[in-house]
């Protein structure tokens, strides 16, 4: 059986959550994918789901960002623009900007690309032969979870929390928010970074069995795909 687990960024890294052999919810903070690569070396399968783009396009917006706008509609705003190689490749805001308007008219934000780092922390690991590497949104999966609505309340209100905690209280039935909260200091991870790579960790479960759905059914590339 392969090991799955759920990865979404945090300021102090990268929050994984994943399954022991006892069904039991372990967390923790990993600084680079390749110290949770190292982390799990023992293990001879990885299936890893994580809240970041994973195989890019030449061209933008690539089509799983336009679909997975589509079916958030008014929560399109939360799906983040992939960057294409070219803009990963450049030293710093200015270069990456110009690509993007060479490309698209507009220059990309500053929020984009200080993800940049990240995506470039997942390319790290994409080679290995035992770890298989899957883009999932966070917002599609407990979409998914909701019985395919939307949820439109933000996730750093309270009631935004409740809904998406009570969902995943639901599939997890050993679920203790709580104690995962009570581990770590906010300043390292806030509470939507816990929401996330749980319902990540989900929809990688969901891949494994076989039961996810994949946007674009067919894609430009291999894998350049978003899961839920």
């Amino acid at each position: 059986m392969p090991l799955i687990v759920g990865i979404d960024g945090c300021k102090s890294g990268w929050f994984a959550a994943w399954q022991n052999q006892e069904g039991v919810i372990e967390t923790a903070i990993f600084q680079s994918i390749s110290n949770l690569k190292n982390f799990f070396i023992g293990t001879n399968q990885l299936i890893i789901g994580i809240d970041i783009p994973v195989i890019l396009s030449e061209v933008m917006p690539r089509q799983a960002d336009q679909l997975a706008r589509k079916l958030l509609s008014k929560k399109a705003s939360s799906v983040f623009t992939a960057p294409t190689p070219e803009m990963l490749d450049q030293p710093n805001y200015e270069k990456a900007s110009l690509v993007s308007k060479k490309l698209i008219g507009k220059s990309m934000s500053l929020q984009s690309w200080y993800l940049f780092p990240k995506i470039k922390d997942v390319q790290n690991i994409l080679h290995y032969e035992n770890i298989k590497v899957f883009e999932i949104h966070p917002e599609l999966s407990f979409r998914a979870m909701n019985n395919e609505k939307v949820i439109l309340e933000s996730k750093k209100t309270d009631e935004g929390f409740k809904i998406r905690k009570s969902l995943l209280d639901k599939h997890f039935l050993d679920l203790n928010f709580d104690a995962i909260r009570t581990k770590y200091q906010k300043k390292d991870v806030m509470d939507n970074d816990i929401l996330d790579a749980l319902v990540v960790l989900w929809s990688a479960k969901r891949i494994a069995n076989n039961q996810a759905s994949y946007i674009p059914k067919i894609p430009e590339k291999p894998n350049m795909q978003i899961v839920y």
